[in-house]
């Protein structure tokens, strides 16, 4: 599925891959394997050179016009690799390979459907783990609008329970789908339509589209697993946990077909940190609710599985008294994920908070504010990912033998880490414990036992006597009273030809927030969950466009990342102008923005020739373009070197 590792074929696979059977037959294999030869040395333009003559010969031999898409594609051809890739198909309609490449061609020119499409065909002829991963790939930012045969619903529920990528990679592509069933989008419309006040219990449980929401299996997959970012959604979620505490307060328990979906709603709620409305009546409700659960656990009396749901919907499982002894009990598998999640799986990260090392102190106001502010809201909250690749050790580059991730959080960045850091000594630091101790929890998951975990301050890193390969800082340095005076800090830890990734956040892709924090302060909000709902209400209310463009950040979702989006302690948005002078001032060479295919073909487009690492044209583009870098600049750098092994390369969308 590779388009730059050919496999040279010899001189049978070749003249058996479809040259005429003539006197020339020999000499066009002999030729074929010398271009896949050149190929696979990686001399993409001779490749390229050689492809073309063979099919002078033979303008019908499919494979080679698969190989000159390929090399085609090396060579950031991408609109000629197409029309290659599109005749070997053509000519071969099971030729695998081609269809790999051409997928990834669709991706870079922009055209995600037949990219989709493609990768699905390349599905059908071979189940791979890389074709499973192109296939995510190729559907991150798709928008089905039907699915009238039922093959993309079922392609990516396989997705999401196999863990083919991160389900935030995929969540637009899973709503879209989960909102073309039609039960679903009227029980959405009836809830839109009484907003913000609720549908009674008895009228929800009653619509016909109830039983479309309980039986969705990818709707409910996805609440077990990351959060839903969809405001039509959320509020009929928000609906249907009101229904559930209405149904205990009855003590009406005879809803058990639906308690699968309620555990479910409940595992969502724990996931975006309880964010949805709740009226201070229902608050109250909830909370005597909780209280006699507790009595009965302490009293050691039955409880219904409902009651779990429905408390664990508002609080964390793990406030109530002698939360532990409810793992002796039997209980429904869906209530066993449940308490596995609310119950165990926070005791293990306090057992792991208590052994963590200390590696430096942490004295800076700022820091000691930062650090508050992620021990109240660890960021982010994350359930799955897709398990990461294997390589061989031959494959492993033998320069990259330490690595550290500076600010790594909950850990949600070395999960999606490159297989190129395979093997490395890896070291992750962050201010805060309770964020560490979620990373270090879902590290043994994921079976990354290399990873040594410790709480560190960036600004006295230099204490430490290391150094490394390669260093992520992606989202930590603008949150230091000085982004840059971390950034030398780091760059004094980095080795000769080492490589570090970065991430910070832009001025002018910023400007939503900007707009969101003025209303923060017009109105008095408060950093604490309470406000941060209420705030998040005002912003869905809003008609102003740069507030109105916050809904569609999937950082709005949760507690704690909507506390890092708008109410942070400490923010220092840069220019592209800042970034360059930086790079200038300390000798580092620039090695292009982590951005989508279809956003780096236009800038090539607007100016050709000039390359994609010219910041100056990239100012330019983005004052034009504000939205490019909403999220950050997302970029690496590498410091000089004689020699260096390490690989610059950016990572493409």
């Amino acid at each position: 599925m590779t388009s730059k590792q050919p496999r040279p074929p010899g001189r049978s696979g070749a003249a058996g891959a479809g040259f005429p059977a003539s006197g020339t037959r020999d000499i066009l294999a002999d030729r074929f394997a010398a271009a896949v030869r050149s190929h696979h040395a990686g001399a993409f333009a001779e490749a390229e050179r050689q492809y073309r003559e063979i099919l002078t010969y033979d303008p019908n031999h499919a494979e080679t016009h698969s190989r000159l898409g390929a090399a085609l594609m090396a060579q950031g051809k991408a609109s000629q690799a197409i029309v290659q890739l599109e005749r070997a198909v053509a000519l071969a309609p099971n030729l695998f390979e081609a269809f790999g490449t051409l997928a990834q061609a669709y991706l870079a020119v922009g055209q995600d459907l037949q990219a989709i499409q493609v990768a699905y065909r390349a599905l059908e002829l071979r189940e791979t783990a890389p074709g499973k991963r192109l296939f995510a790939h190729c559907a991150r930012n798709a928008v089905f609008k039907s699915d009238k045969d039922g093959r993309a619903r079922k392609l990516m529920l396989r997705a999401l329970l196999e863990d083919w990528a991160p389900p935030r990679e995929l969540t637009t592509a899973f709503l879209s789908l989960i909102k073309l069933n039609a039960g679903i989008a009227d029980c959405v419309a009836r809830v839109n339509a009484a907003w913000p006040s609720l549908l009674p219990a008895a009228e929800l449980l009653d619509l016909p589209g109830l039983a479309d929401l309980a039986g969705d299996l990818l709707l409910r997959g996805l609440l077990e697993r990351d959060p839903v970012t969809d405001i039509g959604l959320e509020r009929l979620l928000t609906n249907v946990r009101h229904a559930m505490l209405t149904l205990c307060a009855d003590r009406n328990d005879r809803n058990e077909n639906l308690l699968e979906l309620f555990c479910a709603v409940a595992r969502q709620s724990f996931l975006n940190e309880y964010v949805y409305v709740l009226p201070e009546s229902e608050q109250a409700q909830a909370a005597a609710l909780q209280a006699e659960l507790g009595e009965k656990i302490k009293a050691g009396d039955a409880i219904p599985p409902l009651w779990l749901a429905a408390v664990g919907a508002y609080f964390p499982l793990h406030a109530l008294p002698d939360a532990a002894s409810l793992h002796g009990r039997s209980w429904p598998p869906c209530v066993e994920g449940l308490i596995v999640q609310q119950i165990g799986e926070p005791a293990e990260e306090r057992e792991i908070a208590a052994t963590l090392p200390v590696l430096t102190a942490i004295d800076d106001a700022v820091s000691q504010a930062v650090r508050r502010q992620y021990e109240e809201n660890p960021y982010p909250r994350w359930a799955r990912t897709a398990p990461a690749e294997k390589i061989s050790a031959g494959e492993r580059r033998s320069r990259i033998a330490d690595v550290l991730i500076a600010g790594c959080g909950t850990g949600l960045t070395f999960a999606d880490m490159s297989p190129e850091l395979a093997g490395a000594r890896i070291l992750a630091i962050d201010l805060s414990r309770a964020s560490l101790s979620y990373a270090k929890r879902m590290a043994r998951k994921l079976g990354l036992d290399s990873i040594d975990f410790a709480q560190a301050d960036i600004l006295q890193l230099g204490s430490i006597g290391r150094e490394f390969d390669f260093i992520d800082a992606t989202g930590v340095l603008h949150h230091l009273a000085d982004p840059w005076q971390g950034w030398r800090i780091l760059l004094s830890l980095l080795r000769p030809g080492g490589v570090m990734q970065l991430g910070l956040y832009s001025s002018l892709g910023r400007r939503n927030v900007a707009a969101a924090r003025a209303l923060i302060a017009e109105r008095g909000y408060r950093p604490i969950a309470s406000d941060i709902r209420r705030c998040r209400q005002d912003i869905v209310a809003s008609d102003e466009p740069l507030l109105k463009s916050l809904v569609q950040s999937q950082d709005f979702y949760t507690t704690s990342e909507c506390r890092d989006l708008l109410f942070h302690v400490q923010e220092v948005p840069v220019t592209l102008a800042d970034v360059r002078s930086f790079l200038t001032t300390n000798n580092l060479r620039f090695g292009g923005f982590h951005l989508k295919p279809a956003v780096l073909q236009k800038f090539a487009g607007r100016f050709p020739g000039r390359g994609l690492t010219d910041l100056d044209c990239w100012h330019v583009f983005e004052a034009d373009e504000p939205a490019t870098f909403r999220g950050m600049y997302q970029f690496r750098v590498q410091k000089p070197a004689a020699h260096s092994d390490v690989s610059l390369a950016a990572n493409v969308n």
